[in-house]
């Protein structure tokens, strides 16, 4: 089941590779590396679904900045509806 994670600052989503086809028709693919994911984390900020060791490497140099917020928030809330979390 879809979750909000903790992530410092950011809105991030765990999501199951079936919940995001049901939710928005993604194919589980990483955004980042390209490799299907049975799990994954979205990111709003980026508004990316990663695999989890990409999502642990895009932690080590993730870095906040205040001025993202609204867009962030934005696709946060529109991905939380469709996932409801």
């Amino acid at each position: 089941m879809a979750r909000k994670v903790e992530c410092g600052q950011f809105l991030v989503i765990e999501a199951t590779r079936a919940e995001m086809h049901r939710a928005c028709g993604s194919p589980g693919i990483c955004d980042y590396c390209g490799k299907v994911s049975d799990n994954g984390y979205y990111i709003a900020v980026i508004n990316q679904w990663f695999c989890p060791k990409c999502y642990e490497e895009w932690k080590k140099d993730a870095r906040y900045y205040p001025q993202d917020r609204p867009v962030e928030e934005r696709n946060y809330q529109y991905y939380s509806k469709l996932l409801c979390v």
